[in-house]
C-alpha cells in the first residue's frame, strides 16, 4: 500500500502535469492570445476565471492588454490549483484505502 506522502505526491503530480499539458503549454506557446488557449483556460480554469470576474478590477487580467499576467495566472496558477486538487484527492484515496482494506 502506498504511503500517505506518496499518494499525495503522485496525484498532485499527475493532475499538475495534466493541466500543464492541456492548458499551460497552449497559453505559453500562444503568448496568451487566441481562441484555442482561451477555450482551454475557460474550460479547465473556471474557478480562477469566476474569481477574477468577481473581484473588482481583476477582470482586467482576463480582458486587459497584459498577456504576461494572464499567462502567469492561468498557466502557473491553474497548474498550482490542479496540484492542490490532486493532493486532496490523493489524501482522500489514501484514507479510503485504509478504511476499506481487509488486511
Amino acid at each position: 500500500m502506498l504511503s500517505l506522502r506518496r499518494s499525495v505526491i503522485v496525484m498532485a503530480a499527475v493532475l499538475a502535469f495534466f493541466h500543464f499539458v492541456v492548458v499551460g503549454i497552449p497559453v505559453l506557446v500562444s503568448g496568451g492570445t487566441g481562441e484555442t488557449q482561451a477555450f482551454a483556460a475557460a474550460l479547465f480554469d473556471a474557478p480562477i476565471h469566476w474569481l477574477l470576474t468577481r473581484v473588482p478590477g481583476a477582470a482586467a487580467v482576463v480582458y486587459g492588454p497584459h498577456p504576461a499576467i494572464y499567462m502567469l495566472i492561468f498557466a502557473g496558477g491553474g497548474t498550482l490549483m490542479y496540484a492542490v486538487l490532486g493532493a486532496m484527492i490523493g489524501s482522500g484515496l489514501h484514507v479510503a484505502r485504509r478504511l476499506f482494506s481487509t488486511a
